[in-house]
């Protein structure tokens, strides 16, 4: 019996070191297959630009505190602000151990959107005035060839619907009643023509080509036998002809 003892003891002694190294062969092997291990991923979030990244600890060891940790880790001196969290399910309940999470260096950047030109309307610009007619006592002082007020004004918005048009020529045809003798009115009627042009002139209307041409009493528009007849008549009749 005595015998018996010691040889079981002695066969102990020699299998006990052999059991004992693979025990320990046996946790290594789980500690390096299961053991702390995380996927870290850039995540491109639209309008965001704070760093963004998404972590999963899904090892045998690992917990959410490890996910934590990680983002911590990454995120160094910044704050860390959680985006998302994703946890497991058991028979339908949630673990409440979440091995996905989203989260975000710092606070969060907002791109501004590059705002978009705004098209701006052109203004619409008056159609070009081809004739412009002075007609009646308004225009000009009595047998004068000076430019009243309101000839002038007429004038300037004239040369303003024009402004920007090539104009080939420019013609002027000054106008008078039958009162008087013909070569007066030639002569008027070339004055107040005259006087026209150079005001188109002075004030930047520009063309190949300005004509001025005083007919007198010819081409009455209206009879000379009545005062509203012969104001008619007294006019000056402006044309521009464009290219």
């Amino acid at each position: 019996m005595t015998e018996f003892v010691k040889m079981n003891a002695t066969l102990f002694k020699y299998l006990r070191a052999p059991l004992l190294g693979a025990f320990v062969t046996f946790l290594a092997a789980c500690t390096t297959q299961s053991g702390p291990t995380y996927t870290l991923h850039a995540v491109s979030v639209p309008n965001q630009q704070a760093p963004t990244y998404r972590v999963s600890c899904l090892g045998l060891f690992e917990s959410s505190n490890s996910c934590v940790r990680v983002a911590e880790e990454t995120c160094q001196t910044q704050p860390v602000k959680w985006l998302q969290a994703i946890d497991g399910v058991s028979d339908t309940t949630p673990k409440k151990d979440p091995r996905e999470m989203t989260f975000m260096c710092g606070k969060p950047v907002v791109q501004q959107p590059v705002p978009q030109a705004v098209p701006q309307q052109q203004a619409e610009q008056p159609a070009p005035q081809r004739q412009l007619l002075l007609q009646g006592n308004a225009n000009f002082a009595t047998d004068s060839a000076a430019l009243s007020p309101i000839a002038k004004e007429n004038l300037d918005h004239f040369m303003r619907v024009n402004q920007g048009v090539n104009l080939r020529r420019v013609t002027v045809m000054g106008y008078t009643d039958k009162t008087g003798s013909e070569a007066h009115n030639l002569t008027l009627s070339q004055a107040r023509a005259a006087a026209v042009v150079q005001y188109l002139r002075d004030g930047g209307l520009h063309a190949d080509q300005f004509v001025a041409r005083g007919l007198g009493s010819a081409d009455p528009v209206a009879s000379n036998a009545t005062a509203e007849g012969r104001m008619q008549n007294r006019r000056v009749d402006v044309r521009v002809f464009a290219e």
